[in-house]
């Protein structure tokens, strides 16, 4: 705001001094606009600048923050090729031509859909339309009629959501004809909603975000048992299973295992900041899961969270929050352990502040036992779970327990 243009101050930002708006009408006296820009050139300038026939795509390009849901946030470093590469991947895959007009109701910020949104009008002359801000955005069904959109990105808890308010308001989604649900499985709900309020919609689609790639390399299409998986890697990635157990040499079909997904043909993961060498092919997710004989994968849980009892026995941990899940009394379950050989507790948001806890912890607890599950050795009650953008954060839930904070009886 104090900064003349082409020469910002900042102390947390010593070395940035020029920003480039895309947005034309701001407050940010310090910010130059894109048709600033362009008014500025000339042959003559343009004469000065470097070959670009001569640059590496496979430098960095852009660095982004994964989104912290199973640990502390990390930077990633990618590289041009990765980003539009994965951005024309994607559009392949979904088969994005000119013809669509795509309706984005995602956030920005995440790199895999800021590069889909804006690469693929360059790369297949689609057209973008925002309704509003996300993750909820009010105008989307009018967006979508007015502009005619043929495609709908989404995520299924805001679908869900939106496809309910639409059905309360009488109103529909007929014009759309695809849709793209990022990053969630998709709930029997949600696919029922969409046969009532967007029954037009031939094409559904699941896709996997993964920041280290800059893309969306697991697609699921109509053949998926979207509640379940999120698909398999599009043309120009590969996943591969490393065992849980590091005596074993491989995993067999339908057994849990380390997800590593290849960057995209022909680049290297450049790595994580401060520490880039650009060395690696393979990308380590930190999730476990499964893939069944047709390379379809089941995202089951993430490696920091994984359970282990005193014998050193896996706890599946994710079989029993789904049990628990369907108790009317409970809003959510997560259960987690301190570490290897500690009590498995189990983490619960009751739907009501009027409730008994012992009596409940008994309930859960029997609901284990009439469905041969593994019983929780302790039980705590919270609020609330600490989340980031909608995603639980299981590590600080432990973190919580570790530091007392959490009760557990």
């Amino acid at each position: 705001m104090r900064s003349r243009k082409g020469q910002l101050k900042s102390e947390l930002l010593p070395k940035l001094t020029h920003v480039i708006m895309g947005e034309e009408d701001h407050k940010h006296a310090g910010t130059f606009t894109l048709s600033e820009v362009f008014l500025k050139s000339s042959k003559d300038l343009i004469a000065h600048l470097p070959d670009f026939s001569k640059w590496s795509c496979h430098k960095l390009a852009c660095i982004q923050f994964t989104l912290g849901t199973t640990a502390q946030p990390k930077l990633v470093a990618l590289s041009h090729y990765q980003m539009l590469n994965g951005a024309r991947a994607v559009a392949a895959a979904f088969n994005i031509n000119d013809k669509h007009v795509i309706a984005c109701a995602l956030p920005f910020f995440r790199i895999s859909i800021f590069n889909l949104v804006c690469l693929s009008p360059f790369l297949t002359e689609c057209r973008i339309v925002f309704p509003d801000a996300s993750p909820l955005p009010r105008n989307l069904y009018s967006s979508v009629n007015k502009y005619k959109c043929t495609t709908l990105l989404s995520n299924g808890a805001a679908l869900r959501l939106l496809l309910k308010i639409g059905q309360t308001q009488r109103v529909k989604l007929t014009v759309l004809e695809n849709i793209l649900l990022i990053g969630d499985r998709v709930s029997q709900d949600v696919l029922r909603l969409i046969k009532v309020q967007a029954e037009n919609v031939k094409i559904i689609a699941v896709g996997y975000l993964l920041t280290e790639s800059g893309s969306i390399p697991l697609m699921g299409d109509q053949n998926t048992d979207f509640t379940r998986k999120v698909g398999k890697a599009i043309a120009g990635y590969r996943t591969s299973l490393v065992p849980l157990d590091e005596s074993e040499s491989q995993v067999e079909t339908g057994r849990l295992g380390k997800l590593l997904i290849r960057a995209y043909y022909g680049s290297t993961f450049l790595g994580y900041l401060p520490e880039v060498n650009g060395k690696e092919k393979w990308v380590y997710t930190g999730d476990i899961a499964r893939m069944d004989e047709h390379g379809a994968i089941e995202i089951v849980a993430c490696e920091e969270d994984l359970i282990y009892d005193k014998n050193n026995c896996l706890v599946e941990h994710w079989n029993i929050e789904r049990l628990l899940n369907q108790n009317d009394l409970v809003k959510g379950v997560q259960v987690v352990s301190k570490g290897p050989g500690q009590p498995v507790t189990a983490v619960c948001v009751a739907r009501s502040t009027q409730f008994h806890a012992a009596k409940l912890k008994d309930e859960l607890k029997n609901m284990c036992r009439d469905s041969r599950q593994s019983v929780p050795e302790a039980f705590a009650f919270v609020d609330e779970f600490p989340r980031v953008h909608t995603k639980i954060q299981k590590f600080r839930i432990r973190a919580m327990l570790e530091s007392g904070q959490i009760a557990v009886f």
